[in-house]
């Protein structure tokens, strides 16, 4: 059986965002120290700091997600990772490493070459979402009845 590194990675990139999440949420109760918030790791004489010295963007913000101040932000990333690691189960980081390259070196040539047809069909598909969204909204949305705002 052959060990895959894109599942290993997201299994425990998940493991501890969950892990911050209910430290930072649920902490208090059962520890009496809570973590520190993104603001006091971003300062300059914090010893995390140095620890995320090359990195530090991109810990920062799972860190911040993780801490969860914005919970739909936090389980948008949850799914990501979690979609991430199940096309990392069935393919190889060579492969998942080939495919972004060769996407990320031909979708810029294809679109200036096509960019015409490209704009042209992108505003007829969001004629059609508006159109579909305002079928929705009469139907649909209209027919839910709202609270009276009490002054």
């Amino acid at each position: 059986m052959e060990a895959r590194i894109v599942p290993l990675l997201c299994s425990i990139l998940l493991l501890f965002m969950l892990l911050l999440f209910l430290w930072a949420k649920f902490g208090q109760l059962f520890i009496t120290r809570r973590p520190p918030t993104p603001e006091e790791i971003n300062l300059q004489d914090s010893r995390l700091r140095a620890l995320f010295l090359k990195i530090e963007g991109l810990l920062l913000m799972l860190y911040e997600i993780s801490y969860g101040k914005d919970i739909k932000t936090f389980l948008w990333t949850i799914l990501y990772v979690t979609i991430l690691d199940i096309i990392g189960s069935y393919i190889s980081f060579l492969t998942i490493l080939y495919i972004s390259l060769v996407c990320s070196m031909t979708t810029p040539v294809l679109y200036l070459n096509f960019q015409g047809a490209i704009d042209s069909f992108i505003g007829k598909v969001s004629e059609e979402k508006n159109k579909i969204l305002g079928v929705v909204k009469s139907k649909v949305v209209s027919k839910i009845p709202r609270a009276v705002k009490v002054e």
